[in-house]
């Protein structure tokens, strides 16, 4: 009797262990899924940039509204390139949706309609950006919940799941430290004038 409540309980773990490591490695492959459905969104956006820029000049914005999105644009790309960590990337494309709230966040009395076309697609894009992101940081989440705690570390190690990074804003970066600086004259009512504006509405991560 006792054997047979030994291979029982064996029998048990067994099949818990089985199925507790099956569910972290689909959690594995869902978040790197996730991360490249995200990576794939933010890599649109760079591309619609450009045409938000070109159809600026036919709706009259003044360029110095501009220059934050493309010096965030430039920044992230660049960041995206030399594979920097997921917090400091994050932090760059946060820059970034900031510059492009502050451009196409009111379009009203704008008229000209491939401006008013390309703005709205970014907002879409914007909107799409946020849910890949959250929905990759909960898996993020709940994989690192499972690796540090209690017994699920253990089947963590037997599916070589870790800690994983979360694409979520450590430090934010203003718009304007992405931009050089322009030369300030030295009339107080030429400064503000020249002074690049930049957003301080970001979307989360």
């Amino acid at each position: 009797m006792a054997l047979v409540i030994v291979v029982a309980v064996v029998v048990i773990v067994l099949l818990w262990t089985r199925a507790a490591v099956r569910r972290l490695r689909v959690l594995k492959m869902r978040h790197r899924d996730s991360l490249r459905l995200l990576t794939n969104e933010l890599d649109d956006r760079y591309d619609q940039v450009p045409a938000l820029i070109a159809a600026s000049a036919g709706a009259g914005v003044d360029r110095s509204r501009l220059s934050p999105v493309v010096g965030a644009r430039s920044l992230a790309i660049a960041m995206r390139d030399q594979r920097l960590p997921l917090g400091e990337r994050a932090a760059a494309e946060n820059t970034l949706s900031a510059a492009l709230h502050e451009l196409i966040g009111v379009l009203d009395g704008v008229n000209h309609w491939p401006f008013i076309r390309v703005a709205r697609e970014l907002r879409t894009r914007e909107q799409r950006i946020a849910g890949a992101a959250r929905v990759h940081n909960d898996l993020g989440r709940t994989i690192n919940t499972a690796a540090t705690t209690f017994p699920t570390s253990v089947f963590a190690r037997i599916a070589a799941v870790g800690p994983v990074p979360l694409f979520e804003v450590v430090a934010p970066l203003a718009p304007a430290a992405v931009v050089p600086p322009v030369p300030v004259a030295p009339e107080p009512a030429a400064a503000s004038a020249d002074a690049p504006t930049g957003g301080s509405d970001t979307v989360a991560a």
